[in-house]
């Protein structure tokens, strides 16, 4: 029985001992953990003091990265967008051009009719398309819309341009008075004051006819040297002429050419009409020309 009681008292001690020593044992650990959390924490904290810098350098450098590769791939959509905007400008600006186009022609006609309601002509809006070769003027109307050739053809204010020339089904071509081929009987209002016309009673009226020079000029002729003609005198197309009806305004005279020797003499003119800055023409349909 003594040497059994032994045993149990060597086995309790030895057991005793290893829990005594496993305490020990996870005393020293958690002593070296602690330790060694308060110096990984100093050493975590110096490495950011340190790498501060250079980590919002590599930030900036990121964030200016991410812009960049944003930009890059958001230029193909807002290129898209810009000529999408652009587009529509286009459009909002044609719109509007039409837009004031239309108010001018109406204004136009308006005027025009108002001029010649009481002279029994009819009168017919086109537009101006282009200034060809050789002084020859495009129109947006044609024999659909009852234009031919011969027609005369003025703006609202009374100013001679030419004459129908050619004609096709939805356009025609105007010979200009410019052309070398156009002859226009015309007369001279002279003022006797020598300035514009303001009182028609005051002007003796001469005789004569512009000849086209091409490119847009035309000189006066077959004036008799006897008549006193001067600069500002202004050219008024003559009854005499089979083409045009009378009194269309044409032009003024520039600068008198006067030779003694020829029984007629000659002047430079400036033409009223004015190709680049008209942009409706007016086309009298009803004018009876003498044959």
């Amino acid at each position: 029985m003594g040497s059994v009681n032994g045993v149990k008292k060597l086995s309790v001690n030895k057991r005793n001992n290893n829990l005594f020593k496993i305490l020990i044992g996870c005393a020293v650990v958690l002593f070296i953990l602690g330790f060694l959390n308060i110096f990984i924490l100093s050493i975590k904290n110096s490495f950011y003091v340190f790498s501060e810098p250079l980590q919002k350098t590599f930030w900036s450098a990121g964030e200016s990265s991410s812009s960049f590769l944003a930009s890059l791939l958001n230029a193909g959509s807002l290129a898209k967008e810009n000529e999408d905007l652009k587009s529509q400008n286009d459009q909002l600006l044609s719109q509007l051009a039409l837009l004031q186009s239309t108010q001018q022609g109406n204004q136009e006609q308006g005027e025009a009719s108002a001029f010649y309601q009481n002279s029994g002509f009819k009168l017919l809006m086109a537009g101006v398309i282009g200034l060809e070769d050789n002084d020859i003027l495009s129109i947006n109307k044609g024999s659909a819309d009852g234009i031919s050739e011969g027609m005369p053809v003025i703006n609202r204010q009374n100013v001679l341009y030419g004459k129908i020339f050619k004609v096709y089904k939805n356009f025609s071509e105007v010979m200009l008075i410019s052309s070398k081929n156009s002859v226009v009987n015309v007369k001279i209002q002279q003022n006797q004051n020598n300035q514009d016309l303001q009182d028609a009673s005051k002007n003796i009226e001469v005789d004569g006819v512009i000849k086209g020079n091409g490119n847009l000029s035309a000189y006066l002729d077959l004036i008799p040297i006897s008549s006193a003609i001067n600069p500002q005198d202004v050219l008024v197309t003559s009854a005499i002429d089979k083409f045009f009806p009378k009194d269309l305004l044409a032009a003024k005279i520039d600068q008198v050419q006067k030779n003694d020797q020829n029984p007629f003499q000659q002047a430079k003119i400036n033409l009223y009409f004015d190709i680049r800055s008209v942009d409706n023409l007016f086309v009298i349909t009803n004018y009876k020309q003498e044959k």
